[in-house]
């Protein structure tokens, strides 16, 4: 029924067929014909819409200059009676009708009269035919609903039609209901909804515009208006009354009963509304008319309404009642607006709790709002109207706590409803009051709470306080809070807030610049507004800098260009940081977008855009910080100007960036460089076509050419190195970055434009074998990539025979062996493989005679049916031959792979008959599903046309039927009751069969020996993964693939002719296949996969117009809920595993129904289900299985996100199901019970922010007014549940704990109050608060943990100090009283108190009563307390008074915080000098290890802050017996507490300003305590190396001495230490021997770093073996399977001794072993972990590296330092070096033979780009290098060179290698630069190099130097293996040759010289990736 239609004019679409004939007369006719028929003629043979427009509008020229001239009248009528007949008949928003509207609406009078006639006479003959059909129906609709859109003469016309007009509105809206009622599919019925909404605005908008014709009108006309009146308000009131309307159907419909009544009855149609609808009395009522009672505008009909209903009927009469009805009173003297209204919507809205509901409540009072503003502004409002409508009046206050309770909805519209309110409420108050906005007192009150009160987490305090900040000023909201620009930015680090702070932040600081007028404000403003958001930009807070830059950032620089400036001079500066260099590339790259940036290139190269230095932008495209680099980049990408040219110095850049950003591993990072890079490629495309467009021009501009070249330079330079990026053993991240890029540049840079840069021009065969390849990688989104480069290279003729040699059969082969591999990963490639091969040309005759490659993988009987197939009865080949060319797609070729799928598919599938072990070992039938599911992708099926289809019908058939026959045979797996993993028996008989059989005779080509039998049974016995992997892949991809086709293939409609390739019968069989597989399926895995395909098939099926479709999902609903509801035992349905795949069959069927119906059948259905769940248990009789799949179901629907708020109105009575449960006797229901209770308190407060539950995250609370607002019926049930639960509570003759009680205690744990609110009695959480304290006295510990929890958010600011006296008026004076687990309750519930006052410094004070009663208790922490539990509370709870006295000013209180911290100390020496410490025996009583830990902190804090009496000995003494304690917990207590020292120590040191840094404890410490600390070095050294056992304390313990202050401010020998370092070493090697776990190890290499910078000062031979030993564990420590602890130990120890190790220890160490430093360097670089490669990073910095610069970069830094620090006086060593790192590098191993099991991976590391890189600097030295022979060695030389011959040849050789080194080397970076001038090679050095490269060369097999081609497809670890081990040895072997030709040396060793030279010649004749291949 749609009406889209074409959007060109068709004759037969929008005109009469009269007129139609009229115009298409053919013009051969001798008739002669006006030049305007002409014309129309032409207009309709124009396709094109816009040529269309300018036909059209010539026409309406000659029509007005016909007007003129007084021609023929009959011309000039036919001519406008076609364009009326055209206006008429267009669709709505067609741009055709608006040209018309408004050239009708400017015609002359005369000719607007003869086009009014037309459209009156027209419109007369289309209403009084009435309605044919819906079609017809709404169309007419629309064409009434036009002519009133902006459009005067239309209405002109509509107002002499009026009457029959509204009743063709009437009639049509009688039809679309009548059409509603009948069964429709949902589509269907959404649809005839839109249409009944489109009447009713209709009718809305004819009243309003035409409804002046009503008045004076005969008897008989009246009598018909009210006649349509009747029909329209019976209709109206119908669709009130119904629950599945559109709201907004709703609403209109209210207004336009209302706008009826307003007319007809004019002042009387308030008193009607007061009476019928709000039940109010009238004074001087009078009768209502006889025709109201015709109606169902009665008070009996109304009160049926639901409460949504209710709430639009309101909306409705507020607006359109004018404001003087609205102000009315009735009997009692209320008017409507003011006393019915307002409290009748608050009171309705509180019954409605979905969505739509409470959105029409906000709308409503939105509504009630503006009508009160639009009082308060009219004439009719008196004094006490506006004083009542003031904002401190009750009705504003009302309103106003509506706007606190909606505020923080989770629907977004209701959000901005709530801000629409409050923007209302506060005009409404502004013009009720003459004071001044900054003075006005309500919204300075109102303002200020807002700031202090609400939390920065509320997104409704960011809108209201914008709104806020219009009407007062914003000076005046930062003297309430000075640091608002701060608190805004600081919540810019949420992404749930960052838009509407972003948004109010822009507000006030523009606000505030317009309240400033003198100049110097301005600095004044910089500094509130735009320093704190450089700050941001400076800061660590990756998501807070990035949504500065994305929102605030842009808006600031809008305000003018001197804020550009200020932050450019506040960011530039002598001394600038890599901080502040990020933060001005931000700046400068948003100015650059914005166009704020000179665009002119500068005059001098050293700058870029006139402004920033080019070396500058270098340093932050290599910045350590992703985000500075992407914004540099960025700079260089976009441009506010594309047309702009690139310059050199741009291009020279973006290489340098490109290259050296490839392997990032944030994917965040690669996608933002890939988005960039796209807009690079289209300045790229438009700037050189702009350039290009110039070639020929007669003012060609002086050097195009060389621009242009730099252009094509660039291009080509980007596309090769793309190419090398994916070489063997590149990382992912590498891949994947140079993919997506490749194929941006394949896209966007074709076609290329004239002259400029051609990228087809660059491909060659090894890079189309090199994206081949990347079809193996193990990231299906590569793999998608480079078949979509591939697809366009095959789209310029690139195909494979031609470029690469391989053939269809050799792809068609690989294809099919992949498609039958048990490996999972080789499927996916086997799926690309056989795309490609349709795409290779003339692929269909390929098939016909593949014959040969078939035969290799298909049974004889399949070869047979193929044959028939072809050529038998069936005849495809013929039929294929006969249907049309299609140049796009390949319908009959994929036809024909996927019939040759299908018979690989039975063949596979006749082998599992016999066994599925045999199967999942061999052929397990997944593999070919997925492919034949990746080729349907490229079809689009729905396009095939009806011969085709007749063709695809069989396939689809016989492809359904091996779909279904899979699934049976792999379902006794999947619907077995034993666990994943195990075989069960069913799978093993058919293998018993083949046992059996064995020996018996049979010719059967499908039959399996028994040994290959044996051996499938073994490979699967010893791992079961095999079948399991078979069986669920299997499942996944006949589920998907049925999914699909149910999809995307159209359906054979019955009784028509549409032909699809599906049948309705067909479609119900796959339906049952997924009914069956989900609710039979027992293992998850395979019924979560079943769901996939499932969705896809319901979502087909609601929307499907063919009947008996779209009623399965409701009919497969009532059937299993049917099941559910059946609690016999006999039944199917799986009680355990969580009801297994039922939930996710349920939730599919509802979650996919179309929102648009208002979802009957879920509501249904969650109505069924919670009936089930809230039903009794029976005690006596067995656990209910139908109220635990309720539960589990109930579960699953409020877990799923795509029913979001549909579900809001059930989740009260979902919570109420999950409390009750917890109470069920029977353990099936109480454990589902739990899991809906964990789902529904997700589902309320959100996801859990924090992993601990004590510190619960504002983001996962609600204030109490939000929640029981929401959720009302909960107040009740809650407050009656804790109450049972507490009943008994405190009787300590039985444990009593109410199974209700937890879960009540949870939910109030997670609400607070607001300070907003005010007190609201019905829904008071002061209630709770009784019950909660009752908890305390509770003998369950868990019970009294959660109600102090729940305790502290339920109680309000002014309620603190009496509930703190009644908690501790719980508390005996006497120990003789005490009951101590409800002293214990009391205790910890006055701990929360406490933490909660310490939060708020104005209620401090008023506390002085509470807390000074606590030295009465202080009997809790002495030896009478014997109760360890109890003491620790005391204990912990004295700290907390103390701090709360210390803020306390009283006299009083000072002697009474004397007199508690005496007792506090006196306990702890009594409890210390007993020697509780080593109590070890009483580990075992309850609470003991926590109350001695608490003791030990609270101990030691008071021995260190009041240590003045104290000595340093005496301190340390302390402490050291406290370290001696036999309780490890004692000891990792003391050891934290001394980390925490030292590490402050540090951090204070680190800062100028020790005061702001250091935390409380260094800065109250006494010196004496300082003392004692720092002498307990040598303790705490014997401690680690000879006494401590615990692997905490000894990873504790050395970590204390790593951050020991004087080991870095004092020599070894002047620490009072026995032991000398040497010694000290020593025993620490001995302990990393003896240790079995790493991170203790890691502790003692990390504190080591001490000790060899000591060894090495003080250097003797005897320190060697011990340093060959240390240096021996680093090494071992560095490898790529230690843990990052152990690499980081040992690069924080080479960092600390970096000049020691790297540079001046040849004297001690030696070369050799120095170099070994450097080696560990180069490994740690590679490593992953990102910490490591820091490290290593900051480690070149203090050997002399200006700025740090990105890990990938770092690798090239660390070799050139390498050559820096050490090539000048040791060349040949470092080159030996060099080329030993490459001998050494071993590339990681295959994985073990599992199924999935893989070895450790370094994502990070690429061996050729560190071999690349090496390589580089190995020429660079040879390059410098001068060599002198032996026998020339003690002559002068230097002055008789070497002839030039050999250099020269060596010099362009190394050119050459250069030139392919495209990873490492730019070569406009002059990068091989080196500090060194010349380098000095000996010959015996030479030799040396030469020697090491021939022993590794001679060691590889002469097979591995020249690798087999293979099936690099089907073995591609292995594959690429060989190419990297190839590729080393070509790196060595070109070195070998090169020193070889320099030096004259190894000239004889022609063997191997032979073999180098094979093996060049092989990888440049290669086809295969490598990225050592020719350019």
């Amino acid at each position: 029924m749609s009406l889209q239609k074409k959007e060109y004019l068709s004759c037969h679409e929008h005109l009469k067929d009269r007129l139609a004939k009229l115009v298409l007369i053919d013009e051969s006719d001798p008739k002669e014909e006006s030049q305007i028929l002409k014309n129309f003629r032409k207009l309709f043979r124009i396709k094109d819409v816009k040529q269309q427009i300018f036909c059209l509008k010539e026409i309406c020229t000659k029509v007005q200059e016909v007007s003129r001239r007084n021609e023929p009248d009959s011309e000039l009528k036919l001519s406008l009676e076609i364009l009326v007949d055209i206006y008429l008949n267009c669709s709505p928003k067609h741009t055709v009708k608006r040209l018309l509207a408004s050239t009708f609406q400017n015609f002359r009078d005369d000719l607007k009269t003869l086009v009014s006639t037309r459209m009156v006479h027209e419109v007369t003959v289309k209403v009084t035919a009435g309605v044919k059909d819906i079609r017809d129906g709404r169309k007419t609709v629309n064409m009434i609903y036009c002519l009133m859109e902006n459009f005067p003469l239309g209405e002109h016309c509509l107002s002499q039609v009026f009457l029959p007009g509204l009743k063709y509105l009437s009639q049509a809206l009688e039809e679309f209901l009548a059409a509603k009622r009948c069964e429709l599919s949902p589509v269907e019925d959404n649809e005839m909804m839109h249409h009944c909404l489109a009447c009713i605005q209709a009718s809305s908008k004819l009243l309003q515009k035409c409804a002046g014709s009503l008045e004076g009108r005969e008897s008989d006309a009246q009598r018909a208006i009210q006649s349509v009146l009747i029909a329209f308000l019976n209709n109206i009131i119908v669709i009130l009354k119904s629950e599945n309307f559109l709201l907004d159907c709703k609403t209109s419909g209210s207004m336009c009963l209302t706008l009826l009544l307003k007319l007809n009855l004019g002042s009387k149609a308030t008193e009607l509304i007061l009476d019928v609808i709000f039940h109010e009395n009238v004074k001087n009522k009078a009768e209502p008319p006889g025709w109201m009672l015709q109606t169902s505008l009665s008070r009996d009909e109304l009160s049926q309404l639901s409460p949504t209903s209710c709430l639009c009927l309101w909306f409705g009469i507020l607006a359109q009642l004018d404001v003087s009805d609205l102000l009315l009173h009735n009997e009692d003297n209320k008017s409507l607006l003011l006393d019915i209204m307002l409290d009748r919507i608050l009171d309705m809205g509180s019954r409605s709790c979905d969505t739509t509901g409470k959105l029409q409540m906000a709308r409503t009072i939105h509504m009630w709002t503006t009508r009160a503003l639009a009082c308060v502004r009219s004439d009719c409002c008196d004094r006490v109207v506006t004083s009542r409508l003031s904002g401190p009046g009750h009705l504003l206050q009302k309103v106003l706590k509506f706007v606190w309770t909606i505020w923080e909805d989770s629907t977004d519209v209701i959000r901005f409803t709530a801000k629409d309110i409050f923007e209302s409420l506060i005009k409404v108050h502004k013009a009720t009051t003459d004071v001044e906005a900054p003075e006005d007192q309500f919204l300075l009150d109102l303002s200020r709470s807002l700031l202090s009160e609400v939390s920065w987490s509320s997104k409704g305090k960011y809108g209201t306080l914008r709104i806020l900040a219009e009407s007062l000023k914003v000076s005046a909201l930062l003297q309430y809070n000075p640091d608002l620009a701060q608190d805004i930015l600081n919540n810019l680090k949420e992404q749930t807030v960052a838009c509407y702070a972003s948004d109010l932040y822009d507000k006030l600081s523009t606000e505030h610049l317009k309240e400033l007028s003198q100049p110097d404000d301005r600095k004044q403003w910089q500094k509130i507004w735009v320093w704190p958001v450089l700050q941001c930009m400076m800061g660590n807070s990756t998501h807070q800098r990035t949504y500065v830059i994305e929102y605030i950032l842009p808006k600031l620089l809008k305000t003018g260009k001197d804020t550009l400036s200020c932050m450019i001079s506040s960011l530039c500066n002598s001394s600038q940081s890599d901080e502040q260099l990020g933060a001005l590339v931000m700046c400068l790259r948003r100015a650059r977008v914005m166009g704020l940036l000179d665009h002119a290139v500068s005059k001098s190269p050293e700058f870029l855009y006139g402004m920033v230095k080019t070396e500058l932008v270098k340093q932050a495209l290599s910045h350590t910080d992703d985000q500075a680099r992407l914004d540099a980049f960025a700079l260089l990408c976009e441009n506010h100007k594309t047309s702009e040219p690139i310059n050199q110095s741009e291009f020279r850049l973006l290489k340098y960036f490109i290259q050296w950003n490839m392997k990032n591993q944030s994917p965040s990072f690669r996608q933002h460089m890939v988005a960039h890079i796209k807009k690079l490629f289209l300045r790229y495309k438009e700037s050189e076509g702009a350039l290009c467009r110039k070639l020929n021009s007669e003012n060609r501009p002086p050097g195009l050419d060389t621009t242009l070249s730099f252009y094509k330079a660039f291009g080509s330079w980007l596309f090769q190195f793309l190419l090398h990026s994916l070489y063997p053993g590149s990382a992912f991240a590498r891949r994947t970055t140079a993919l997506s890029v490749l194929s941006l540049m394949v896209d966007l840079l074709s076609p290329a434009n004239s002259g400029g840069y051609v990228i087809w021009e660059e491909w060659k065969g090894c890079h189309i074998q090199t994206l081949m390849e990347c079809l193996t990688d193990t990231f299906e989104d590569n793999k998608t990539e480079a078949y979509k480069v591939l697809r366009s290279c095959f789209s310029q003729g690139f195909y494979l025979k031609r470029m690469i040699n391989m053939s269809e059969s050799e792809l068609l082969d690989i294809g099919l062996t992949l498609a039958g591999s048990n490996r999972p990963q080789d499927c996916t490639t086997g799926a690309f493989l056989l795309r490609i091969l349709l795409l290779q040309p003339s692929i269909q005759d390929f098939f016909f005679s593949a014959q040969e490659i078939l035969t290799k993988h298909l049974s004889p009987s399949a070869l047979t049916q193929w044959g028939d197939l072809l050529n038998g009865e069936q005849g495809l080949r013929e039929a294929l031959q006969k249907l049309p060319l299609q140049p796009t797609e390949s319908s009959g070729g994929t036809v024909l792979l996927l019939w040759i799928l299908l018979f690989y598919l039975k063949d596979q599938l006749q082998v599992a008959r016999t066994g599925l072990f045999i199967a999942a070992a061999t052929k397990p039938m997944y593999p070919t599903l997925h492919c034949i599911r990746y080729i349907l992708f490229d079809v689009n099926l729905k396009k095939l046309s009806k011969s085709e289809m007749l063709l695809w019908q069989p396939l689809m058939e016989d492809l359904l039927f091996c779909c279904l026959e899979i699934s049976d045979i792999v379902s006794p797996v999947v619907q077995n009751s034993s666990p994943e993993g195990n075989v069960p028996e069913e799978a093993i008989k058919g293998v018993e069969s083949i046992f059996a059989s064995e020996g018996k005779t049979g010719t059967s080509e499908d039959k399996v020996s028994a040994s290959e039998a044996e051996r499938c049974v073994e490979t699967v016995t010893l791992m079961p993964e095999y079948l399991i992997v078979c069986c669920w892949r299997n499942v996944k991809e006949v589920s998907l693939l049925l999914g699909q086709l149910t999809f995307e293939a159209p359906i054979t409609t019955p009784h028509t002719s549409d032909v699809g390739l599906l049948t309705v019968q067909q479609n119900e069989v796959i339906g049952e296949y997924f009914k069956k597989q989900l609710m039979e399926s027992i293992h998850r895995g395979a019924f979560e996969l079943a769901c996939a395909g499932f969705v896809k098939q319901c979502e087909m099926l609601w929307r499907c117009n063919i009947k008996t479709l779209h009623q399965l999902p409701k009919l497969w609903l009532d059937q299993v809920m049917a099941d559910v509801k059946n609690d016999d035992e006999n039944n199917k349905l799986c009680a355990t595993r969580r009801s297994a795949g039922i939930p996710f069959f349920v939730q599919t069927l509802v979650s996919s129904e179309p929102h648009s119906t208002g979802r009957p059948c879920f509501k249904w259905t969650v109505k069924e289900l919670l009936k089930l769940a809230l039903m009794e248990d029976n005690v006596s009789g067995t656990p209910s299985n139908s109220k635990v799949h309720a539960l589990n179901i109930l579960r699953a629907l409020y877990k799923d996100s795509r029913l979001g708020e549909v579900v809001t109105p059930f989740v009260a009575d979902g919570l109420m199901a999950a409390i009750l449960g917890f109470q069920s006797p029977f353990w099936a229901v109480r454990n589902s019970s739990t899991l809906l209770l964990s789902t529904m308190i997700t589902r309320i407060f959100g996801v859990k922010r924090s992993k601990d539950e004590s510190t619960m995250s504002k983001k996962n609370c609600q204030t109490g007014r939000q929640f029981f607002h929401q959720y009302p019926s909960l107040y009740p049930f809650l407050l009656g549940q804790l109450e049972v639960a507490t009943r008994n509570i405190s009787d300590t003759d039985q444990l009593h704990l109410h199974p209700g009680l937890y879960p009540v205690l949870m939910i109030l744990g997670r609400l607070f109050q607001s300070p907003l609110e005010g007190a609201d009695t019905s829904l008071n959480l002061a209630a709770f608060i009784p019950y909660v304290i009752r908890c305390s006295s509770s003998p369950v510990l868990k019970t009294r943990i959660m109600a102090a929890r729940a305790l502290q958010p339920l109680v309000q600011k002014g309620q603190l100090n009496s509930v703190m006296i009644q908690l501790l008026g719980m508390i005996p004076v006497e120990p003789k009283h005490a009951k101590h687990s409800h002293v214990h309750g009391a205790l910890i519930q006055i701990l929360n108190m406490l933490e909660v006052i310490l939060t708020m410094a104005d209620e401090i004070q008023s506390m002085e009563s509470s807390v000074s009663k606590w030295k009465d208790k202080m009997w809790l922490i002495t030896k009478k307390n014997p109760c360890y539990m109890t003491k620790q509370a005391a204990f912990e709870v004295t700290e907390k008074v103390l701090l709360v006295m210390e803020q306390l000013l009283s006299a009083q209180t000072n002697h009474a915080t004397k007199e508690i911290t005496n007792s506090m100390t006196e306990a702890l020496n009594e409890e210390f000098q007993a020697g509780i410490h080593n109590k070890q025996t009483l580990c075992c009583v309850p609470g003991f290890v926590e109350y001695l830990t608490v003791i030990t902190k609270l101990d030691l804090q008071i021995t260190l802050r009041d240590g003045k009496s104290s000595s340093a000995a005496d301190i340390a003494t302390k402490v050291q017996s406290l370290l001696g304690s036999e309780l490890y917990e004692v000891r990792l207590v003391v050891l934290d507490v001394l980390a925490s020292i030292f590490t402050a120590h540090k951090q204070c040191k680190e800062h100028s300003d020790p005061q702001a840094t250091c935390p409380v404890t260094m800065t109250t410490m006494s010196s004496a305590a300082i003392d004692g600390v720092m002498s307990l070095l040598p303790y705490l050294l014997e401690r680690a190396l000879h006494q401590e056992q615990h692997f905490e304390c000894q990873i504790k313990v050395f970590k204390v001495l790593d951050l020991h202050p004087l080991l870095e401010s004092k020599d070894w020998k002047d620490l009072c230490v026995r032991e000398s370092s040497l010694q000290v070493l020593k025993q620490c090697l001995c302990l990393i021997e003896s240790s079995r776990r790493e991170e203790v190890n890691a502790a003692i290499i990390r504190f080591s770093r001490w000790l060899i910078r000591d060894v090495l000062q003080h250097w003797t031979d005897d320190c060697m073996e011990t340093v060959d030993s240390w240096m021996a564990i680093l090494r071992d420590s560095v490898g790529t399977e230690k843990i990052t602890d152990l690499q980081l130990s040992v690069a924080m120890v080479i960092q600390h001794n970096a000049l020691d190790l790297l540079r001046n220890c040849q004297k001690t160490l030696g070369t050799k072993k120095m170099f070994e430093f450097w080696e560990m360097l180069t490994n740690l670089q590679q490593e992953d972990d990102p910490e490591v490669r820091e490290v290593i990073t900051m480690t070149l910095q203090l050997l002399g590296n200006a700025r740090a610069v990105q890990p990938s970069l770092t690798l090239d830094y660390l070799a050139r330092s390498f050559i820096d620090v050490h090539a000048a006086t040791k060349g040949a060593n470092c080159l030996l070096t060099l080329i030993s790192w490459i001998v050494s590098n071993e590339s990681s191993n295959e994985g073990s033979e599992r199924l999935f099991d893989k070895s450790e991976m370094n994502v990070f590391r690429e061996d050729v780009l560190f071999y690349q890189i090496i390589l580089k600097y190995c020429l660079a030295l040879i390059q410098h290098g001068h060599f002198i022979a032996s026998q020339t060695k003690h002559t002068n030389n230097s002055q008789h060179p070497e002839p030039d011959s050999p250099k020269e040849s060596v010099a362009s050789s190394i050119d050459q290698v250069l030139s392919q080194l495209h990873l490492v080397v730019n070569q406009e970076e002059n990068d091989m630069e080196m500090s060194i001038t010349t380098l000095s090679l000996l010959e015996s050095d030479v030799r040396e190099v030469l020697d090491l490269i021939r022993t590794f060369m001679e060691t590889k097999s002469p097979r591995s130097l020249t690798s087999d081609k293979g099936r690099p497809f089907m073995k591609t670890g292995a594959f690429q293996e060989s190419l990297l081990d190839r590729y080393k040895c070509q790196v060595l072997g070109f070195i070998y040759k090169l020193l070889s030709d320099l030096t004259g040396l190894s000239k004889n060793d022609d063997q191997l010289l032979t073999c180098l030279n094979n093996l060049s010649k092989e990888t440049e004749n290669s086809t295969y990736p490598n990225c050592f291949v020719a350019s």
